[in-house]
């Protein structure tokens, strides 16, 4: 069988493969696509995910892919869609085509990249923690400031000090991961009492679930 549109051999149906792609395929592409850039961390919403570590282009050209879509599974990975883009002052333009011989098929977008907190740094700032480490007995500043450096280095994306207090007979550090206050615990395990408890504040009606702060009491 041949395509009946130009003679060769027929791929999908009556047609080959680029016929049948010029006549069918249509790109979807927003007329306007927004991206978000965190003026705290610089990290920019792709998709439905922030991501630290990405220059502005970067983060718009993936940002278009997320939303770029056709008619046909797997055509806009397949590299046969090529998009172009054009920075003018503070918007990005841009062109997604396919081009079959004489024919062509487009779409195109402005992207506009605005600022807006992410919800890491709406937590820091509003004052969000899960675990308090209660150092109590004789307890030196050395080793208060030698666990704040080890939070710092920690790669959980809540691995924060919000504050530390001197209380009676030691300090008390508020950090805003629980898995970090694990890992510092963890460095004192054999070598002072501890003792965990923990008390719900709250309860997120999204998930269902309970929310919990956690105390480690660290005797040395």
């Amino acid at each position: 069988m041949v395509c009946p549109l130009c003679g060769r051999k027929s791929e999908v149906g009556m047609f080959c493969q680029e016929c049948y792609l010029k006549k069918n395929l249509k790109i979807d592409l927003p007329s306007v696509i927004e991206v978000f850039l965190c003026p705290k961390c610089l990290a920019y919403k792709v998709g439905s995910k922030w991501v630290k570590n990405l220059d502005e282009e970067d983060a718009v050209k993936r940002s278009v892919q997320e939303v770029l879509s056709t008619n046909m599974k797997g055509v806009e990975k397949s590299g046969l869609i090529k998009t172009a883009l054009e920075k003018r002052e503070t918007e990005y333009f841009v062109t997604a085509n396919a081009v079959f011989s004489d024919a062509t098929v487009e779409k195109k977008s402005i992207v506009r990249v605005k600022k807006c907190s992410c919800p890491d740094c709406n937590m820091i700032s509003g004052g969000y923690y899960e675990a308090v480490i209660q150092f109590r007995g004789d307890v030196s500043k050395k080793t208060i400031e030698e666990v704040i450096d080890k939070v710092g280095k920690h790669k959980d994306k809540l691995a924060f000090v919000k504050e530390v207090k001197k209380v009676h007979g030691g300090f008390d550090i508020y950090l805003g991961s629980k898995k970090s206050a694990e890992k510092i615990v963890s460095g004192f395990r054999g070598k002072s009492e501890i003792k965990r408890s923990f008390e719900q504040y709250s309860f997120d009606s999204h998930s269902g679930k309970a929310k919990s702060r956690f105390y480690y009491l660290i005797r040395v």
